[in-house]
């Protein structure tokens, strides 16, 4: 009777949980390569990735402390305020959050080392600072997470970089989490290392890789991404693909519309058509970040109308799962409002 009681206490005391956050603020965040962060969103007004630790390089986290910081910005939360930041944010959503303390939302982006050279790479702008920073390993940090019983399925696992299959610790990481009950992690790779690590857990239907292509040609591709890996790519995300069983659309291509370089039709065309003679029936579509922010919201109407080709041709090869990330979602759901600032400020001029 008396854990009958509490239960309904409880019961009780969740339909007060009920405000605007997100699953980052809630139970997430970002390694990056000089600080740990909210999350890695940054199109939206407040501009993202609230930082939370500052110079960041790798340490043994407090993760007590840690979670005590996340309960404050809960409580925030809960009193209607919204950080700076995270204003205008599209993942903010209005519902019932639970008051635990776990992590199930994890990004890795804390090393810069890859086997491609990509145009659009951020590193580009400080090369000698990239080129010679040196790596940090978060596997025992995480690890005595993991150890702690703070880590839970449900959630999103990310890993960016850099290319991840380059970490020494990436596949005892994957592997860890695999067996923490991580259940959909989502590697971004450049496709070029094989891992083993990955084909378990595609294998297993817990891990996404995601591969970014770019480029329907060989050409494109060692324009945008300065090597000469192109068929190389394509045969280890076929591998990839022949190693799903559970869940079909656990390997996706992704094509970065990048102008002046792939932006065109005929390139989207081969990309799809690659896609589907490896086997593949998901695929991810984007826009370059540097030309987006130097672009928004003055983007041509051409850039819109290849997002729409792309999403087209989705249907027209039976794609069962498409995903537009940050930049194109945001491009799409705001199209109407860039189009009235583009219409103002040529009348103003």
């Amino acid at each position: 009777m008396f854990e009958k009681i509490k239960s309904l206490f409880r019961k009780k005391e969740n339909l007060s949980n009920r405000y605007v956050s997100c699953e980052y603020i809630q139970h997430g965040f970002n390694v990056d390569y000089e600080d740990i962060k909210m999350c890695c969103f940054n199109c939206h007004e407040g501009g993202g990735r609230q930082i939370l630790i500052d110079n960041y390089k790798g340490e043994m986290i407090n993760w007590d402390k840690f979670f005590k910081e996340k309960r404050k910005l809960r409580e925030l939360n809960k009193r209607g305020i919204t950080l700076e930041r995270c204003k205008g944010c599209i993942f903010l959503k209005e519902r019932e959050w639970d008051d635990e303390d776990y992590i199930n939302y994890m990004v890795f982006n804390h090393w810069t080392q890859c086997n491609c050279k990509c145009r659009y790479c951020f590193t580009n702008e400080q090369s000698d600072y990239f080129n010679q920073r040196k790596n940090y390993n978060m596997y025992p940090v995480i690890k005595k997470l993991a150890d702690m019983g703070k880590i839970r399925g449900g959630g999103e696992i990310g890993f960016g970089g850099g290319e991840p299959a380059l970490l020494p610790e990436f596949e005892p990481m994957v592997n860890m989490l695999l067996d923490c009950g991580c259940d959909n992690i989502r590697v971004h790779s450049s496709g070029v290392k094989y891992s083993k690590a990955i084909e378990r857990g595609v294998s297993e239907g817990k891990l996404i890789v995601v591969v970014s292509v770019d480029s329907g040609t060989p050409q494109t591709y060692e324009n945008i991404k300065r090597v000469n890996h192109f068929n190389k790519v394509w045969e280890n995300l076929e591998k990839y693909a022949n190693a799903q069983t559970q869940n079909k659309y656990k390997v996706k291509t992704k094509f970065i519309i990048f102008p002046p370089y792939n932006d065109t039709k005929e390139e989207i065309d081969k990309f799809f058509e690659l896609t589907v003679r490896a086997g593949i029936r998901s695929v991810v579509l984007d826009v370059e970040a540097m030309w987006y922010g130097q672009n928004k919201p003055n983007i041509p109407d051409y850039i819109y109308d290849l997002l729409d080709y792309a999403e087209n041709k989705t249907k027209e090869f039976d794609m069962k799962d498409v995903e537009f990330y940050d930049r194109a979602s945001h491009m799409r759901s705001h199209r109407e409002e860039y189009k009235k600032l583009k219409e103002n400020e040529q009348s103003n001029c």
